[in-house]
């Protein structure tokens, strides 16, 4: 994080058309390093950590509809006020999910590094502000670094202070995508850890668990409770993620609907595969 964010102010500083909301976004990571960091300290209540990430999310949203930027998910369904409200619904639940679904060496890397990538290829392709291209190349070059170290035996980890600012920049560029009208790609491009946090979770409120404590129930630790290796589970996610890069690319701007379903084929095709049974280890 500290990587990135030298990176972007350097970049910041010297852009005439860096993207709406930037740094807001910037100071926004900046708190959320903080109020991590805080919690690892004294050990802040769930209440009070989302409490603050509520408030982050609204000004966030605030400093980008502030520069000019119109957010439009749902247009011709819903009233605008109730599309702002569930974007910011989702923007907190990304925020949080990142930081429940970095539980075993080099996956969350995998999946930043996968995410970025995607942005860069699109922004590339459609030959958009370079800021769109250049943020998230930042993000993919020092998670790419990060990752070396990162990966099973890993020597360092993320702690909360790496994946909450981390969910917390990816859903600015996943909002992003969605101003761009590339609804479809900005669903598609973390679809594994979205399905696999919030089929979790919710099986887990159904059971009425406290969703907020840890647990081993993720499809990703089930894997590695039947017998896999974090890097195996880190690989099978990685090729899941580069057959998403593809739908997201090829075909979401052209066939949303019918992209979002064959990624989703594909990602609960790896969540089953994960959750099977390793029959030679059990028996």
């Amino acid at each position: 994080m500290s990587v990135i964010l030298l990176g972007w102010a350097g970049y910041g500083a010297a852009s005439s058309t860096p993207l709406p909301g930037f740094w807001f976004i910037f100071t926004g990571s900046i708190a959320l390093m903080a109020i991590s960091w805080l919690d690892d300290l004294k050990n802040l209540s769930p209440k009070s950590r989302l409490l603050i990430q509520t408030i982050v999310v609204c000004i966030s949203l605030w400093g980008i509809t502030r520069d000019g930027q119109l957010i439009k998910l749902f247009p011709e369904i819903i009233p605008q006020w109730l599309d702002y409200l569930f974007i910011a619904l989702s923007w907190i639940w990304f925020i949080n999910l990142y930081n429940f679904m970095d539980g075993i060496d080099g996956i969350t890397g995998v999946e930043t590094s996968t995410i970025t990538l995607g942005l860069v290829l699109t922004a590339f392709y459609y030959s958009w502000q370079p800021d769109a291209l250049y943020l998230p190349l930042f993000v993919l070059a020092a998670t790419l670094g990060f990752l070396i170290w990162n990966w099973e035996p890993a020597a360092i980890f993320l702690g909360d202070v790496g994946s909450i600012p981390l969910g917390y920049i990816l859903g600015w560029f996943m909002i992003f995508l969605i101003t761009k009208g590339m609804w479809a790609a900005a669903f598609i491009l973390p679809l594994y850890y979205l399905c696999d946090a919030t089929l979790t979770l919710a099986k887990r409120a159904v059971r009425k668990q406290r969703v907020w404590e840890a647990h081993k129930e993720h499809c990703y630790q089930i894997g590695v409770q039947n017998g896999l290796s974090h890097k195996v589970v880190s690989l099978i996610i990685l090729a899941c993620n580069m057959a998403l890069i593809a739908l997201a690319f090829f075909l979401s701007a052209d066939y949303p609907w019918y992209s979002l379903i064959i990624s989703l084929i594909i990602v609960f095709s790896t969540m089953a595969l994960l959750r099977k049974n390793n029959t030679k280890r059990r028996n």
